[in-house]
């Protein structure tokens, strides 16, 4: 990773939707499963909101709160902050990014 800073948007992500991304310094490694793009809700705003969300198997311990190195596989590496997000589904636990 370079000390360059990215502006980073929906589409740096869309062809990165399916690969496994490592948390540094974490056990957890899951796929980003998909980015859902929202809509300006200022029209000066710099880019289009938008939200990743990264999918694993529910477990005995959740990844916590807070701003981690994503590697991406084949892909960069971008500091990204992540949280647990509400699953309904048992067998799972979804985890979002979201950019404004």
């Amino acid at each position: 990773m370079s000390d360059e800073k990215i502006f980073l948007e929906y589409h740096h992500f869309e062809p990165l939707v399916g690969k496994v991304v490592e948390f540094k310094g974490t056990p957890f490694s899951m796929p980003l499963s998909k980015v859902i793009k929202g809509e300006k809700f200022i029209s000066t705003a710099k880019r289009d909101p938008f939200i990743l969300i990264f999918r694993s198997p529910k477990g005995t311990h959740y990844m916590g709160e807070g701003t981690y190195e994503c590697a991406f596989e084949d892909g960069p590496t971008y500091s990204i902050y992540v949280m647990p997000a509400h699953t309904p589904e048992q067998e799972w636990q979804d985890y979002q990014a979201i950019f404004s």
